[in-house]
C-alpha cells in the first residue's frame, strides 16, 4: 500500500509534465500558422494596393482609359476583406480566435495559402452580389448609390450595355458604390444577411397570396 501511495503523486506529475508540453507545442504550431497567415494577408494587401495604383496611374496617365466601375467594386470588397483579416490577426492576444481553430494549425503548405485567401475572395464576391443588387433596384436609399443609365444616347437594354453605359449618377454616387463595395468585403455577413432577409421576405409574400 506503501509503494502505491508513494507512485500515484510521481504518475499525476508526469501527467501535468505531459499536458504542459503538449500545450507547448501546440502554442508552437499557432504561432508558426499566425505568422504565416500573417504574412500571406500583408503580402496580399501590399500587393493589392500597389496593383490599384499602378491601374490607376496607367488608366487615367497613360492610357487615358475608364477602368471597368466593376472590377472596382471587386477590388474593393477584396481590399476591404484583406483590412478586416489583417485587424483580426494585428492582435496577437486573441490568437487562438483569430486562428478560429486549432485545426488551422495543422494547414500546411498551400492549404494554408488558400485558407487565408478565402476572406478576400468571399469579399470580392460580395461586393459585386451588392453591386447588381444596387442595379436591380433591390436596394436603395439616402446612404446607398443611385444608379441610371448614362445620358445623350446610350442605351441600356443588354448585359453588354448595361456594364458600359448603366452606372453611378454623380460623383458622391461612385464614392457610395465603392465605400458599399469596401464594406461588402469587411462585414462578412453583410452579404449573407441581406440575402437571406430578402428570401425570408419572398417566402412571406408568396404566404399571402
Amino acid at each position: 500500500m506503501a509503494d502505491a501511495t508513494a507512485t500515484t503523486p510521481t504518475n499525476n506529475a508526469d501527467n501535468a509534465d505531459t499536458g504542459t508540453v503538449l500545450s507547448d507545442e501546440m502554442k508552437a504550431k499557432l504561432l508558426s500558422a499566425y505568422k504565416r497567415m500573417l504574412s500571406y494577408q500583408f503580402y496580399g494587401a501590399i500587393s493589392l494596393v500597389a496593383l490599384l495604383v499602378v491601374g490607376l496611374l496607367s488608366s487615367y496617365v497613360i492610357a487615358k482609359w475608364e477602368p471597368p466601375l466593376l472590377i472596382l467594386v471587386m477590388l474593393a470588397g477584396t481590399l476591404g476583406a484583406f483590412f478586416s483579416a489583417l485587424t483580426r490577426l494585428y492582435n496577437v492576444d486573441q490568437l487562438s480566435i483569430a486562428l478560429i481553430s486549432p485545426t488551422v494549425s495543422e494547414l500546411e503548405g498551400r492549404y494554408l495559402l488558400m485558407y487565408s485567401l478565402v476572406p478576400p475572395i468571399i469579399g470580392a464576391i460580395a461586393s459585386v452580389v451588392l453591386y447588381i443588387a444596387f442595379v436591380g433596384g433591390i436596394i436603395g436609399g439616402g446612404i446607398f448609390p443611385e444608379l441610371a443609365c448614362k445620358p445623350d444616347t446610350a442605351s441600356c437594354e443588354s448585359l453588354i450595355d448595361v456594364m458600359r453605359n448603366y452606372g453611378p449618377k454623380s460623383a458622391q454616387d461612385y464614392g457610395k458604390v465603392l465605400i458599399w463595395g469596401f464594406i461588402a468585403g469587411f462585414s462578412e455577413r453583410l452579404v449573407p444577411d441581406m440575402l437571406q432577409t430578402l428570401v425570408t421576405k419572398s417566402e412571406k409574400d408568396d404566404q399571402k397570396k
